[in-house]
């Protein structure tokens, strides 16, 4: 009964996906103002389709653009994390994402910026562009871990993001999911929909501290914010 209701989930989240998706696109391309609103309510809809729920302490703060940085858990990450969202954001995401059919397309036109972490070269090229989104007041989206657990606990946190927050001055900003990993690991084809705990932390200044230090301080607070 699992695997069959798992199915019918995938199947019908791939075809909302085939069905939705080019509308937005359209319309974002036609309606740029709304892209963002329009992504939010998008994301939403399929954290719904997959039979999840998303319950939330607050949005992100609006007086001030910041290095978002959140646990890495689930693909559902994708859907979930944006539901807290609000003005303009980016992200910094794997290069393999930008080989996905209509999903590549979506982030072009959200300016995500591709990432090669086995290309220290390209890597650097693409946390300078970030600095310059956030520059223009885009949040940046990071999932400092890298990749997504494979026992539930929180993982190492890798640099780059942090030296993103300390180059340009930029506040990071953590959030929390929780009982995604119960949702949908990345060692299980089931899904068992359920509810997503969202929590959105005090923001963490960058100003006169070292990569280390930062990173150091935003794990800790993650883990109290997990626990």
């Amino acid at each position: 009964m699992n695997y069959f209701r798992s199915l019918v989930l995938y199947i019908f989240a791939g075809l909302s996906f085939m069905f939705f998706g080019p509308i937005i696109l359209l319309v974002i391309i036609i309606y740029p103002k709304i892209s963002y609103k329009l992504i939010i309510q998008f994301c939403k809809l399929m954290i719904t389709i997959f039979g999840c729920k998303i319950q939330s302490n607050s949005k992100i703060p609006e007086n001030e653009t910041f290095v978002i940085m959140a646990n890495h858990v689930s693909f559902l990450d994708v859907f979930a994390i944006p539901s807290v969202f609000t003005g303009k954001f980016s992200a910094i995401a794997a290069s393999k994402n930008f080989k996905i059919p209509i999903y590549a397309t979506f982030l072009k036109k959200l300016r995500v910026i591709s990432i090669d972490r086995s290309n220290r070269k390209q890597s650097i090229i693409g946390i300078k562009q970030a600095e310059t989104l956030l520059k223009e007041g885009y949040h940046i989206v990071i999932l400092p871990e890298g990749t997504r657990t494979r026992t539930g606990d929180l993982g190492e946190f890798k640099k780059g993001g942090f030296h993103l927050a300390i180059n340009t001055g930029a506040s990071i900003l953590p959030i929390t999911t929780k009982g995604l990993f119960k949702i949908k690991p990345i060692m299980r084809w089931l899904i068992k929909p359920g509810v997503i705990d969202i929590k959105v932390g005090k923001p963490i200044k960058s100003e006169n501290k070292t990569v280390n230090e930062l990173l150091e301080e935003t794990h800790s607070i993650f883990l109290k914010m997990l626990n």
